[in-house]
Formats: structure tokens, C-alpha cells, sequence
């Protein structure tokens, strides 16, 4: 094995909690319109920015002596991250605090809320970037390797669940689980109904922005030649090495540098005696963008940003999927026996938002779904009764039952903009308003 990539794996394992509960967190992303249906600019500026907005939820905080975790995504997305939690009623109130603050600095500065997982009216070219080095490092490196990088930083908006890992096992066994359910759940969480002040159609549009934005770095682990979940995290870390480095580690500034070459080879550069610091391993984890990715924890990034009150479903579903029992057990032997080709026609078709179409193992998608959503129950209710606390069913099934009994949620929201006859902006404003 790679020295390096020895090291890496290591890192990663050392949030391992052997035997101990699981923790689960969450980072939630938002767009912000002001009452004009403008983006707000992210940038400091005369006018009301993104940027005023972190500086405005930070002092609110300050003043009551609480913490939270706030910071801005590439064009002015705001990103909540919550603090590791044991049951998804201690992230929820922490979301409700979280969340009232925000929609009472929007209701002060006559802001909007776009609860959307891509920006529905806008294109990147009119979205200033956020003045960091890295950001625009990042730009520069993807507007050279795919379509839809500008887009991905600028335009989207998603759930990004993190999970605890156990063991090396259980590391394993998690990433390979949400590597072949995530083109499902990308179908099951669609929220992006519009696109440059149009419908989007059937197209399972941020999941076609993230697809196409970095081929090396991004996508599914088996379009990098991790198939299994045998071995799978030994072969993470040595697929990591061979991808080129956008941005190293920040100096004492914290202002972060650039290199040309690969992760291995930066590396080689900066390791003392053939030894990385952690701070350097951090750093090449968070340029790898898979749909789930390894850092001390399983962070999986395939969902789209839901509608407001359904913020948490995304949670509770991965939440259910990787907690291990007898459900995870179903479902791990079930998707080991999906054939490859058929995973990757999966893949292929999640761009695509029709239920009708084949899944695998002679499934349609929905009615994978409705067997994912029957397994999620499941292990919700083992949870419930393992840990002795209220059900948490309550964070998904609202969700699950809209899906079921309508459609995803983009398809949803197009349905009923074709019925008021009137301008996106105006359907935008008129649908996220609230006191």
C-alpha cells in the first residue's frame, strides 16, 4: 500500500468510534433573494449581502451566548452546519433556532428565502464569486475540465449528511451502501424545478451540474474503478493521490496556495521524513468531490436542498440506511448482488427524473424507492426502540408520503407553476413568503 495513502486512511479511521453511539450531523444550504427576487450579493457591498447575513446570525448568537456554525458557499449560499448529534430531535431543535434566526434577518432586510436546490432564475455569469483565493482557484480549474462547474458553485444548494464511521468494516460497508443508492436518492430528493428563468422538465438538473463539473474528482466511486466495499476505503485513498491539486493547505494568513500536479506529488513536497501533518490530509480529502466522500466521518452529498419544514428528511434517510442491524444487513446483501452494468445504467439514468424507468434487479425506480422508504421505517423504528426515544419517522415520512402519492418535488413545483400562468419570479416570491 502507498505510504501515503497509508497515512490518509489512518486520518480518516481516527473519528472511528469503536463501539461507541453514532453521531450524525448535517450542513444545510440556502439562496437568498431580496423582495425584488434579486440574488443577494455575496460580496460586501451599499447593498444587503451574504456576507452581512453570517455577520448578522453571529452576533445574534453572541449576544444570547450560544454557537453556531455558519459560513458562505462559492456565490453566496449561506451553509448551517450543526453540531454532531446522537438522535435527530437534538438537530432539529438546533435547526429550528438556526432557522427562525435566518427567517427573522430576511423579514429585518427584506429578504426571501428560496428553498430550492438550484437557482431558478439566474446564471453564473451573473453572480459576482466570493472574494476568497480559493474559490477562484477552484473556478479556474473547472472551467477547463467540464460544463457545469460555474454553475455547481454558484447555483446549487444541497444537504450534505456526515455519519460517524465505527470500524474500518462499517467505513467500508457505508460508503459502498450510499455509492449505490445515492442515483436513487438524487431521483427521491430532486428539487430543482427551474433553470434560467425556465421549467427544468424531467432533468434531475443538479445531479446533471455535479456530474458534469469534474470528471476526476467528482461523480460515483465506481466511475473511479471502486466497485465494492471490500478493501474500498484502502483504495480510496490511493484513487485520491492521482488527482490534481486545486488549492494547499493555507499558510499562517490563511491564505491558501496553488500547485501544479497531482495530491501525491504535492505531498511529496511538503511531508517532513516521509510523515504528512493532518492539516495537509485534510486538505487533499476536501478536494475530492464524489457524491460520498471520506473525511474523519462518511459525508454523503447527493441530495438536493429539500422545501422548507422538509430540511431533515435527507437525514433521517441516510441516517436509517447506514445504521447498522438487521435492515443494514437487507440492504447491504442486496445491493452486493446489483450487477455492474446495471449500476451503472442506474447511474446514467438518475439524470433523468421518470419513475417509470428500470432500476435493477428488475425494479422501476419507484419501486425501489418504495423499498428503500419501507427499509428506512424499518430501521427508524429499531432505532427507536434500541435507544428508547421518540420516533424519528416524523423527519421522512411527510416527505416519503408527498413523493409517493404526487412526485419528486421538482416535477411538483413545476406542476403547480404551470397552473397560476404567472412569471417564475413572481411564483418565486408569492411561494417562499412568509412573517
Amino acid at each position: 500500500m502507498n505510504h501515503f495513502a497509508e497515512q490518509i486512511e489512518t486520518h480518516i479511521l481516527s473519528g472511528c468510534t469503536y463501539g461507541q453511539e453514532r453521531a450524525i450531523g448535517v450542513e444545510i444550504e440556502t439562496i437568498i433573494y431580496n423582495n425584488d427576487g434579486e440574488r443577494i450579493p455575496v460580496n460586501p457591498c451599499p447593498k444587503y449581502s451574504a456576507v452581512d447575513v453570517i455577520m448578522d446570525i453571529e452576533s445574534i448568537y453572541r449576544d444570547i451566548g450560544a454557537y453556531v456554525t455558519c459560513s458562505l458557499e462559492p456565490g453566496g449560499q449561506v451553509e448551517w452546519a450543526s453540531q454532531p448529534a446522537f438522535n435527530l430531535h437534538d438537530i432539529q431543535k438546533e435547526w429550528d433556532a438556526i432557522d427562525n434566526t435566518i427567517k427573522s434577518i430576511c423579514t429585518e432586510n427584506q429578504l426571501t428565502i428560496i428553498d430550492l436546490a438550484l437557482e431558478p432564475i439566474y446564471q453564473p455569469s451573473d453572480i459576482i464569486l466570493i472574494n476568497q483565493r480559493k474559490y477562484k482557484l477552484m473556478h479556474e480549474r473547472f472551467v477547463g475540465v467540464g460544463k457545469y462547474g460555474p454553475w455547481m458553485m454558484r447555483n446549487t444548494a444541497s444537504v450534505q449528511v456526515n455519519i460517524d464511521l465505527l470500524d474500518k468494516q462499517d467505513a467500508e460497508e457505508c460508503g459502498f451502501i450510499a455509492d449505490c443508492i445515492s442515483p436513487l436518492a438524487t431521483i427521491l430528493f430532486s428539487n430543482a424545478p427551474f433553470i434560467n428563468n425556465n421549467p427544468t422538465g424531467y432533468d434531475n438538473m443538479r445531479y446533471r451540474i455535479w456530474e458534469d463539473t469534474d470528471p476526476i474528482r467528482c461523480g460515483h466511486l465506481m466511475d473511479h474503478g471502486l466497485y465494492g466495499s471490500t478493501n474500498l476505503l484502502t483504495q480510496y485513498c490511493n484513487y485520491i493521490l492521482d488527482v490534481p491539486v486545486i488549492f494547499t493547505t493555507p499558510n499562517l494568513s490563511g491564505e491558501v496556495g496553488s500547485f501544479d500536479g497531482t495530491i501525491q506529488q504535492w505531498l511529496e513536497i511538503t511531508a517532513v521524513n516521509n510523515e504528512l501533518n493532518s492539516k495537509d490530509i485534510k486538505t487533499a480529502l476536501h478536494q475530492i468531490f464524489t457524491h460520498e466522500r471520506y473525511k474523519t466521518v462518511l459525508e454523503i452529498r447527493s441530495t438536493d436542498r429539500p422545501p422548507i419544514g422538509l430540511e431533515l428528511a435527507p437525514v433521517a434517510f441516510w441516517l436509517a440506511l447506514m445504521e447498522q442491524g438487521k435492515t443494514r444487513n437487507i440492504l447491504l446483501e442486496e445491493v452486493s448482488c446489483w450487477p455492474l452494468s446495471e449500476r451503472i445504467d442506474l447511474n446514467l439514468k438518475a439524470s433523468t427524473l421518470d419513475m417509470k424507468q428500470s432500476a435493477v434487479n428488475g425494479k422501476t425506480i419507484l419501486q425501489a424507492l418504495e423499498w428503500l422508504a419501507g427499509l428506512v421505517y424499518d430501521s427508524l423504528d429499531e432505532r427507536s426502540e434500541r435507544l428508547n426515544i421518540e420516533s424519528e419517522r416524523k423527519y421522512i415520512e411527510p416527505f416519503f408520503e408527498s413523493v409517493f402519492s404526487k412526485d419528486v418535488f421538482s416535477l411538483q413545483t413545476q406542476q403547480r407553476f404551470a397552473k397560476q400562468n404567472i412569471p417564475i419570479k413572481e411564483f418565486l416570491l408569492e411561494k417562499t413568503t412568509y412573517v
